[in-house]
């Protein structure tokens, strides 16, 4: 099978060998290194193939101890390589959901010799990942990206170790400062300088909602929007590399070829290059904050600046402050995947927000009699409205079940080999749990598949809450996470998406596009959704319009702002 696919990469008509009737004989030098070549490469790839199937998989087979027994789960197409038919590649997540219908909740898929166990259910769900967080809080390898789970690079991604620990340490003080703080008065200026974007260009409204949303993470985490442009880059390629789609790299779906050489791999050297660039960006960064604040230029307040300030006054003989427990190198990638982290989560998000309500008109009108009722029409949407909008709250709340934006999830890997109900979970297994599974539950979420925000502000709904000034929101929602590995910007989420979607509602109105041929309204596909691991809907087209009055007023308010920019 090696040979076989070695001899794929190999079609040049350009001969070193005469045949003869006797014998293929070499006619040059060239031609005996270039067979021997061939012979070494084959060697490799049947080796690495030998290794892959017969050692892991016939050898070292996961197998149940006595009186357990492995998850149910669909058949494997071909055995190590696993189920290779009836998956919907663009969706995949609709598949696993149909899964774990049919196998009750729990279910187990196997992939090059893996045992992935994936769950459709937040009891089981809690069971595991938080009640036995001790196994289940790590991550895998990522195929794409050998290494990323290891020394610091990705918090995100990385194994339950120190590297961990202190990132996530760090990360908590500073969002959670940030968040008391009101995120210091940033969001409502690029909130403004957002919506007098789209009066500009109102066509542009995809790549305004990354650029808005990147500035705010840039200022966060470096005090300055300089490299947000970047930083947005940056963000959609990690996105694609993480994504076990066909939108991603080969290496996801064909493992074994991360053992292969850049020149026989091109997404490998795609993913070297992006890492190199990445690297660049985020230790540059540090280092601008750093050069500033030594010049006194620096901003306020970034998370760069608490990282450094603490780092100095933990040198000083006079203090017993301690620092955060990690170098400069690895603060550049604490802060590097914070700020990315942010960039594509709320992006996604803020585009179904504009997708729902151009679909869902009523809504739109309900949301905007409530802004309009609060807020006036003198100013945007700030957070301290947000205890007076819980029909905006419910519609946020709503849009992030409707369309999780990690419909599969985020995998952890399983540490120790652990029992459920009679079930074997070896060591070593991926666990995933289903976002899109939990958010139809049919108990919990009656008329799952249809967008109905009323179940967040009517009492006859299972998922009502009390007071309407605090609920709905958005801590809580298993969207962002399990255990120990929950996402600490949740508060962050709600606070981007209050300001943004608020005030997009109160300074425009979203209707479909026209036909000019036919005269007839062209809605956007709410099903037309990304295949990346991280998302929201593709680029949709629809007809925003300025409401009367309110250009002006926009433009008013971004020259009394433009300034703090």
């Amino acid at each position: 099978m090696a040979t076989m696919i070695f001899t794929s990469f190999n079609t040049s008509t350009d001969r070193s060998y005469t045949e003869t009737s006797e014998q293929i004989r070499p006619v040059s030098f060239t031609g005996t290194i270039v067979c021997n070549a061939r012979l070494v490469i084959s060697s490799i790839l049947t080796l690495t193939f030998f290794y892959q199937f017969v050692i892991r998989y016939l050898i070292l087979h996961h197998r149940p101890p006595k009186g357990l027994k492995l998850i149910p789960g669909p058949i494997s197409t071909i055995p190590f390589l696993g189920r290779l038919h009836g998956i919907n590649t663009s969706h995949p997540w609709l598949t696993m959901h149909a899964f774990s219908n049919q196998y009750n909740k729990l279910f187990r898929l196997t992939a090059y010799g893996e045992m992935h166990i994936w769950i459709g259910d937040a009891k089981i769900a809690k069971d595991l990942i938080v009640n036995r967080a001790a196994k289940y809080s790590s991550r895998p390898e990522i195929a794409a990206m050998p290494g990323a789970d290891k020394g610091g690079r990705y918090m995100a991604l990385s194994q339950f170790d120190d590297h961990w620990r202190i990132q996530r340490r760090f990360a908590h003080t500073v969002i959670m400062a940030s968040h008391t703080n009101s995120y210091y008065g940033l969001l409502e200026p690029e909130a403004i300088r957002l919506l007098y974007s789209l009066i500009i260009n109102p066509r542009d409204h995809y790549a305004q909602t990354e650029v808005f949303t990147s500035r705010v993470s840039t200022r966060l985490c470096y005090g300055s929007a300089k490299t947000a442009a970047r930083h947005c880059r940056n963000s959609s390629e990690l996105t694609l590399q993480l994504s076990p789609t066909n939108a991603g790299p080969a290496t996801h779906i064909f493992p074994f070829l991360m053992y292969f050489p850049e020149w026989l791999v091109p997404s490998k050297r795609a993913i070297r290059e992006q890492q190199d660039r990445e690297h660049e960006l985020w230790t540059g960064d540090l280092a601008r904050v750093k050069s500033e604040l030594a010049n006194g230029t620096a901003a306020a307040h970034s998370y760069a600046r608490t990282y450094l300030e603490r780092m100095q006054a933990a040198k000083s003989s006079s203090t017993d402050i301690k620092d955060f427990g990690f170098d400069e190198a690895e603060a550049a990638n604490a802060l590097g995947i914070i700020c990315t982290m942010a960039v594509f989560t709320v992006a996604g998000m803020i585009h179904n927000f504009w997708l729902m309500m151009t679909v869902h008109p009523a809504w739109q009108a309900r949301v905007r009699e409530e802004i309009d009722r609060v807020v006036g029409s003198d100013r945007i949407v700030d957070m301290a409205d947000s205890p007076n909008l819980p029909v905006l709250r419910a519609v946020i709340r709503e849009c992030l079940r409707w369309k999780p934006p990690a419909p599969l999830g985020v995998p952890h890997l399983v540490t120790e080999d652990d029992e459920y109900n009679g079930y074997h979970i070896p060591k070593g297994s991926v666990v995933h749990v289903i976002e899109q599974a939990l958010t139809r539950d049919p108990e919990l979420y009656p008329d799952g598949d249809s967008f109905r925000p009323e179940r967040w502000l009517e009492k006859e709904w299972p998922t009502y809450q009390e007071p309407l000034t605090v609920y709905p929101r958005l801590k809580g929602a298993s969207g962002f996470g399990w255990g120990k590995r929950a996402c600490d910007g949740t508060e962050q989420a709600q606070a981007e998406l209050v300001v943004a979607c608020g005030s997009l509602i109160w300074g425009f109105e979203m209707h479909p596009d026209i036909d000019p041929k036919t005269g007839e309204q062209v809605w956007p596909d709410p099903f037309n959704r990304s295949s990346n691991v991280f998302g929201g809907p593709n680029p949709f087209e629809f007809d925003l319009r300025v409401r009367e009055g309110r250009a002006e007023r926009i433009r008013n308010m971004f020259e009394q702002i433009k300034s703090q920019l």
